[in-house]
């Protein structure tokens, strides 16, 4: 696994709402540096794993598992040598009949969450064709193969595989038009609702932006991830067009 080791320490760096990540995360370093031992992370998304990459120290490498190529949520290994990696990353399988029914990610995100499970000891599901796959960290494995056994009404059973070839997350390219780039418009587009009930379901808590929830209808960036509660996740991607009554052309790319 290539390590990255960063040239300097962006100690200025900060994110709204991800004061109490950052701390742990710069606790984590510390215990790195001072026992002169790999630490590893819980899964980390997307913008976790930016965040780890902007404010790692310049004396410590850093890299990232998620089990497989094209993994999203994946753990860290923070150590102070390159050839110390490490990790405690498990793979279970499952297989199952879809002639009989369809699972959805949903349905083993909440299975799994049913348990006492929290999210971030839960790396990428994938569901491709008839089968399972879960990464998951160590301290839990067991735990899943033994209870987690019904999922969305059929019988199942999780096994641990050494290696599994999967493609990830399912996603479809979303083209939406909106007046900006301002948090309401963007949520009354991608939830197709008015502006008033987006700016509802912004202050009644229903929208993430970077996996915290938003409080403040603010201004929407490149590669942000957006989700809305039982709307979906999205990722924005680009400004495609600007119209001739300057609305704005936005491509997102929906997580199914």
């Amino acid at each position: 696994m290539l390590m990255k080791k960063n040239k300097t320490e962006h100690s200025q760096f900060y994110i709204k709402g991800q004061d109490d990540f950052i701390a742990k995360i710069r606790d984590q370093f510390h215990v790195a540096t001072s026992f002169n031992k790999p630490v590893l992370t819980s899964f980390l998304s997307l913008p976790e794993q930016n965040i780890v990459e902007q404010i790692c120290p310049k004396d410590l490498y850093v890299c990232f598992n998620g089990g497989y190529e094209n993994a999203e949520r994946k753990i860290a290994c923070i150590t102070p040598m390159e050839e110390m990696y490490d990790s405690d990353l498990v793979i279970l399988e499952a297989t199952y009949n879809s002639n009989f029914r369809q699972i959805q990610h949903k349905d083993v995100l909440g299975s799994l969450l049913h348990l006492g499970l929290e999210r971030e000891v839960l790396g990428d599901i994938c569901i491709e064709e008839d089968r399972i796959v879960v990464f998951v960290k160590e301290q839990i494995a067991d735990f899943i193969q033994m209870n987690c056994t019904n999922i969305a009404r059929m019988n199942i059973q999780f096994e641990r595989v050494d290696f599994v070839d999967v493609t990830g997350p399912k996603k479809q390219e979303l083209i939406i038009n909106v007046s900006s780039l301002r948090m309401d418009a963007i949520v009354a587009s991608l939830a197709h609702c008015s502006r008033k009930e987006a700016a509802l379901k912004i202050k009644q808590g229903f929208v993430k932006l970077n996996d915290v929830i938003l409080e403040t209808n603010q201004q929407l960036c490149h590669n942000d991830f957006v989700s809305i509660r039982k709307v979906g996740r999205f990722q924005y991607i680009e400004i495609v067009n600007t119209t001739k009554k300057e609305r704005l052309m936005l491509k997102f790319e929906k997580y199914s």
